[in-house]
């Protein structure tokens, strides 16, 4: 069996970094990926999707340098959990899928630091 995830997107918005309850940092990025397709007429349509990437351990500190509109390549797994939510008193199960990153490399210059490292593999 295989579960494995490659992504080549734009950063949404800066890094943030948060801490677990064991109190490990991890990172969350949103990440855009695009496609384009030609319809029934001739034209030209695109469609964006939106990926939260987690980052922990060692990749954390790289993915903390990571700024919005910037280049990313990564390779991840998915990850599933069950969430529920109450509206008007009524209880709402859904899943949320989720892409915990093993490996991250910026394709895109740094602006303001000049900081050449990349993301190696987080194991």
């Amino acid at each position: 069996m295989f579960n494995k995830v490659i992504l080549i997107g734009r950063l949404g918005q800066n890094a943030e970094a948060k801490t677990a309850q064991n109190n490990k940092e991890y990172v969350i990025l949103n990440i855009a990926t695009q496609e384009s397709w030609k319809n029934d007429k001739g034209d030209y349509e695109n469609r964006t999707e939106w990926h939260r990437v987690f980052a922990w351990r060692n990749l954390s500190k790289f993915a903390k340098t990571l700024q919005k509109g910037q280049l990313v390549n990564l390779e991840g797994i998915l990850r599933y959990r069950e969430v529920e939510d109450e509206v008007k008193g009524t209880t709402f199960k859904h899943r949320i899928t989720e892409i915990h990153a093993i490996s991250m490399k910026r394709l895109s210059k740094v602006e303001a630091a000049d900081d050449p490292s990349d993301g190696a593999d987080d194991e």
